[in-house]
């Protein structure tokens, strides 16, 4: 028997949902709620399996609410109750499994409730622990996946443990996955996500957007076997982290280690480019400046004791990055000239001449 909680403010279409879901059977109503408040109380002690919701609710829109429920019931399916057709496509960008039009009829509810049925089947399925022969498959919770492969220095770019570059919806999925991300793990107020992606929208239109850009985003991680990636609580969104490992990160460890010997060598071809540098996101501004800073610091401060090729590489590193220090080319010119390099030498000088005169 399925556990369900019904919510709507009209009374009478609590009674008649209810009375529908008897005659079908295999549903059991735990919960009839006229205000969402009351529901969002109760729903993680009631544990349903099916919450029947409405849209246009006092107080705060279903849509809306959706999220918030999902939060403190996270096996929960949605399927929504409304008397208005043109929700529908936000409806589903919420990832409910339903929307059924007013008065409801039995046969739409009937075939509702038997997708549900089928979506429960394929869940268990997924679930499936280590085996007999000791290999261990994908859960549905999100435990034991391999983890995906995050490039975040030049262009931003996602894959699989077997290498597989993911591919996003739209660009707007892109620059959301970006923007939580970029805040490890920390919750994004929706307002501040609003704000940054879809600033000439109104609020509206705006939520409707973010809503769709959502479902993008957990069905590219849901078509991939992991679980919920995107979190959701108290009107803020966020990633978990520990799916996702980086470039960035690795950089920072190697940093704080000190640029030295191979660690030196993998940071500088690890710094391929800025922090999001080829995708332009305004938001990302100030850690792209603050990064670059703390790797010159970091080349620096071990330059002064490299010698040979790793001095070379260091200061090719720091060329690239300030491309207008004259100082720098002399060095590397020393450098080479040191190493026996003096075509490299002399190229160098002529790299200097040229920022030079491009300068004037």
């Amino acid at each position: 028997m399925w556990r369900a909680i019904l919510i709507d403010d009209e009374e009478i279409a609590l009674d008649v949902l209810e009375i529908k879901l008897n005659e079908i059977g295999g549903v059991s109503v735990v919960g009839k709620y006229q205000w969402i408040a009351d529901a969002l109380r109760h729903c993680g002690t009631l544990r349903p399996d099916l919450i029947f919701l409405d849209i246009e609710m006092p107080g705060m829109n279903g849509l809306e609410a959706a999220e918030m429920l999902r939060a403190r019931c996270p096996d929960a399916e949605v399927i929504y109750v409304t008397a208005y057709h043109e929700y529908a496509v936000d409806a589903f960008a919420t990832e409910a499994i339903g929307y059924l039009l007013k008065p409801v009829a039995k046969d739409k509810l009937l075939r509702a409730l038997s997708r549900f049925e089928k979506l429960q089947a394929k869940k268990q399925d997924k679930s499936v622990h280590t085996g007999s022969n000791g290999s261990s498959e994908l859960k549905s919770d999100g435990t034991d996946q391999p983890v995906l492969s995050l490039k975040v220095l030049g262009s931003m770019e996602l894959y699989t443990a077997d290498g597989r570059l993911l591919t996003w919806r739209t660009r707007k999925t892109k620059e959301l996955f970006a923007l939580l991300w970029h805040h490890r793990g920390q919750p994004v107020y929706k307002y501040t996500i609003l704000e940054h992606l879809w600033p000439d929208d109104s609020a509206e239109r705006g939520q409707r957007l973010l809503h769709t850009s959502l479902y993008y985003l957990r069905s590219l991680f849901k078509s991939e076997g992991y679980g919920e990636v995107v979190r959701y609580g108290d009107d803020r969104y966020w990633l978990d982290p520990v799916a996702i490992r980086s470039d960035l990160e690795e950089l920072l460890q190697r940093i704080t280690s000190g640029l030295r010997g191979e660690a030196g060598q993998r940071a500088v071809s690890l710094y391929g480019g800025d922090y999001l540098e080829t995708d332009h996101y305004p938001w990302a501004n100030a850690y792209r400046i603050e990064l670059r800073s703390t790797m010159m610091a970091a080349l620096l401060t071990v330059l002064g004791e490299a010698e040979g090729e790793h001095r070379i590489l260091l200061l090719r590193k720091l060329i690239a990055l300030e491309p207008g220090r004259e100082e720098y080319y002399d060095l590397l010119a020393d450098a080479q000239e040191r190493s026996g390099d003096r075509a490299g030498a002399r190229e160098t000088q002529v790299m200097k001449e040229r920022m030079l005169l491009e300068e004037i």
